[in-house]
């Protein structure tokens, strides 16, 4: 659609909308507020005009009430109740006197059918219709009413035929209806009234048509009398007089009154003979009647339908006016934006050379001059961009190599140009997706070579770099055309066997790659003897996705170097459980020390002549919340691996030197606590300034604390390890050399290094009453520590056997189960108190 089309539209459309809802609104609004007056107009209505009928009921009632009191009809009715009889000519007079009253009171009212007295015994006596008289009328609604309220009725006993009329003579229905008024005639007493008769006028509904027939309102509004059984009392339509209306809401009008559901007077809109209505009601409790006003919505709401009208033609000469205005106006504007447009056709279409002649003062102006100053900056560029576009197209094909070189360096190893290990998952993952759910056998193979860091060490980079080319040249020889090889980074190699007959095709290739690197590698003069541990998972049993299965078979890796190296081995799912276990250890590690799950039993050390004891050792124990008590075979290991140790170490050093001191301080005699000294802890860098703090910290003195040092960890360096031995004992500690024998045990520096003691593994002491070597070995030991003033300790002693032995070997000191177990503190307490 075009923009002035647009635009005309736009503006007819904002233009006429407003108008419309507005309208709308309006005649909402006017139409809401005429129903309302109309409401309470037929509301005051009904209530005015119910008030007119109460009245001329009132009149009737006064009417007959004045009778009730005169004398004729009072003394007819006294000679009627009294006992005394009267003479013929007596009563006659009576009687005559009575009936003209009553014949002229009846002339008085056209709508009085008749005026009746009537005995105590409901017996007609007299009456403007003489041919009622002496007729029994016990069964008179009117007549029991009044005779129990002693009061005026009006109305009690419904509508009743005209007793003048005969069906035939019946020419209006208001004549052929009439209702009772009367009330009782009584004698005063002293005590009280007495009733001596009733009289009653029957008052012709045509009595009311005058006044109900004015009750008019528009072409539609009339008023309408029901009773409480809904039998229509009066109605415009004379028909329908003393018929039901057939409708329950307004049929029940009345009833719903007495029963509080509506109040006396109101006003409602209705449905009602498919017609909406408003009625305005008000009930005359005296007549059990409710007189309603109606007027159909439709005439009321007239007047708001010709506003609707009015506005209709506002609208439509709106429109036409909008058409004109919005044509005019959208031709302004968009004369020139078309102009600037076909300027623009023309640019686009390779002519540079095209202005735009708009002069206009505003922003379309500015826009076309914007244009012809873009067209001149352009077609000036034009030239660069074509040479630019010539020295592209030379330059694509350059690019298009440097894209290929870079995607193979993205998949490939630059030093051995095999796939890396994206490469590798991405083609494994391809040949997995072919085979889910399959009984087809795959297998990775985590390579990786034994002491490569020695040949980067002693050789340099250099060597290590050909020396990985050369494996992958060895390992591309050994696999087939389907299987894939990668290196998945360092001295790590990755491959991928598909289609295998069964697991022991796997072991069996694992195998000839081993055998297949006995043989010496060449590097520029040097010779290198080169291993492999393997680790393999096989597809589907451990792992069916690609990362699942590098990452078993690095885990069976790792367990072929735990193990010995220069081999292979399938994974297990125990292994992926020991690395589990082993990761939730260490984070228990972590926080051992802030949650409190570490602690320190401590072991007696006892003197083989005197059996008392000398000393103990600190032993660190962990108690998890999620794996319970940890052997420190398993948790010492890695705490040495992780660098954890040197922080768990100064715990128990601190632990260590302040329960010993507070030993002293309690004054039990001064004994020596020995503390486990890793080699990671030792060797680290401020060592010595730590334990010097701590013994300043804690106040115990130097000579009552003990380190045991293995004998690997001084053995790696001899010079070194004097030196630290000799400022250790600077500081005043003992020195202990434990499990000598497992070691290099070296008899050098025995006689070089300041130790105190000497501890003889437990792998010694276990056969050394059974084993003559062991024996003898034992003794070779503690000849030689006494030799050069070492103090020997067995530990690990568990029989008495072995403690004979050992004593007539001359050992000093002996640490085990014979005595104790590893103790808590409270417990070692208690021993202490018990040998003071």
């Amino acid at each position: 659609m075009s923009i002035k089309k647009t635009l005309r539209i736009t503006l007819i459309i904002f233009s006429i909308v407003p108008i419309i809802i507005v309208s709308i609104l309006a005649y909402q609004l006017i139409a809401g507020r005429l129903i309302s007056i109309k409401r309470d107009n037929l509301n005051q209505l009904a209530v005015t005009n119910s008030n007119g009928l109460k009245a001329m009921v009132k009149n009737q009632q006064t009417e007959i009430n004045l009778l009730a009191i005169q004398n004729q009809i009072y003394n007819l009715a006294l000679y009627n109740q009294s006992s005394v009889l009267l003479t013929k000519k007596g009563y006659k007079d009576i009687y005559k006197s009575a009936m003209e009253l009553l014949k002229k009171r009846h002339a008085q009212y056209p709508s009085c059918s008749r005026i009746t007295v009537y005995n105590t015994k409901f017996q007609a006596i007299a009456s403007s219709d003489q041919s009622i008289v002496n007729t029994d009328y016990s069964d008179s609604i009117t007549l029991s009413y009044i005779k129990a309220t002693k009061c005026s009725a009006s109305g009690v006993s419904g509508l009743i035929k005209n007793p003048q009329l005969s069906p035939d003579n019946i020419t209006n229905k208001t004549s052929s209806y009439c209702i009772e008024i009367g009330c009782p005639i009584t004698m005063e007493t002293n005590e009280s009234s007495i009733i001596i008769g009733y009289i009653i006028s029957t008052i012709n509904l045509s009595y009311f048509k005058d006044f109900l027939s004015s009750i008019k309102m528009g072409e539609t509004g009339f008023g309408v009398v029901l009773d409480k059984n809904g039998i229509i009392v009066y109605h415009p339509d004379s028909r329908l007089i003393g018929t039901s209306i057939d409708n329950e809401k307004l049929g029940t009008l009345v009833n719903s009154y007495y029963t509080g559901k509506i109040t006396q007077n109101g006003a409602f809109a209705y449905n009602y003979e498919n017609n909406r209505k408003i009625y305005g009601y008000s009930v005359i409790p005296e007549l059990d009647w409710v007189l309603l006003v109606k007027q159909d919505i439709s005439e009321i709401i007239n007047l708001a339908v010709i506003i609707i009208y009015v506005l209709g033609w506002t609208v439509i000469i709106l429109i036409i006016f909008m058409i004109l205005v919005s044509n005019k106006f959208a031709k302004s504007y968009t004369d020139p934006i078309i102009e600037l447009k076909d300027a623009m056709r023309t640019a686009s279409d390779g002519d540079l050379e095209v202005q735009s002649n708009i002069k206009a003062n505003n922003e379309i102006g500015e826009l076309s001059r914007s244009f012809n100053k873009m067209l001149h900056i352009i077609k000036g560029n034009y030239n660069e961009l074509s040479a630019m576009h010539e020295e592209l197209i030379t330059n694509e094909e350059q690019l298009r190599n440097n894209y290929i070189r870079i995607e193979y360096l993205a998949y490939h190893d630059i030093l051995t140009n095999l796939p890396n290990k994206l490469a590798f998952t991405e083609r494994v993952n391809s040949t997995l997706a072919l085979s889910p759910g399959s009984n087809k056998v795959h297998a990775v193979y985590f390579v990786d070579l034994d002491n490569f860091k020695t040949i980067n060490d002693t050789l340099g980079h250099d060597y290590g770099d050909n020396l990985l080319t050369q494996t992958a040249e060895q390992l591309l020889s050994l696999i087939t055309s389907d299987d894939i090889l990668a290196r998945a980074g360092g001295d790590e190699f990755l491959i991928f066997r598909e289609n295998l007959s069964s697991q022991r095709e796997a072991t069996e290739f694992a195998a000839n790659v081993i055998d297949a690197f006995k043989k010496p590698f060449h590097l520029s003069g040097e010779i290198a003897y080169v291993s492999m541990s393997i680790g393999i998972a096989i597809y589907p049993k451990n792992g069916t996705l690609t990362n699942v299965l590098i990452k078993n078979a690095d885990i069976a890796m790792y367990k072929s170097k735990d193990t010995g190296k220069n081999k292979y081995t399938l994974f297990d799912k125990s292994m992926e459980d020991e690395l589990n276990r082993n990761t939730i250890i260490l984070e228990i590690l972590r926080g051992a020390i802030e949650n409190n799950e570490i602690y320190i039993k401590y072991q007696p050390q006892i003197n083989i002549i005197t059996n008392k004891i000398i000393g103990f050792e600190a032993l660190m124990r962990i108690k998890s919340g999620k794996l319970g008590e940890l052997s420190p075979s398993e948790f010492i290991p890695i705490a040495e691996e992780s660098g954890l140790i040197v922080e768990l170490g100064e715990w128990i050093l601190k632990e260590a030197c302040r329960f010993n001191k507070n030993l002293m301080e309690l004054g039990y005699t001064p004994y020596i606590v020995s503390v486990n000294i890793s080699s990671v802890q030792i060797n680290r860098t401020g060592f010595i300034t730590m334990l010097d703090h701590v013994l300043k910290e804690t106040g115990i003195p130097p000579k009552y604390l003990e380190l045991e040092i293995t004998e690997s960890t001084i053995v790696s360096s001899i010079t070194d390890a004097v030196t630290l031995l000799n400022s250790l004992q600077d500081l005043g500690v003992r020195i202990s050399l434990d499990d000598f024998g497992t070691g290099y045990s070296s008899l050098n520096y025995l006689t070089s290094m300041p130790i105190n003691t000497l501890k003889i593994d437990k792998s010694f002491i276990d056969n050394i009453s059974k084993n003559r070597k062991d024996s003898l070995i034992a003794e070779a030991i503690i000849q030689l520590a006494h030799s050069i003033d070492v103090e020997v300790i067995a530990e690990g002693v568990e029989y008495n056997e072995q403690l004979s032995v050992l004593k007539a070997k001359n050992c000093d000191i002996i640490q085990g189960y014979i005595y104790s177990k590893p103790l808590y503190p409270s417990r070692l307490l208690a021993i202490l108190d018990s040998v003071q």
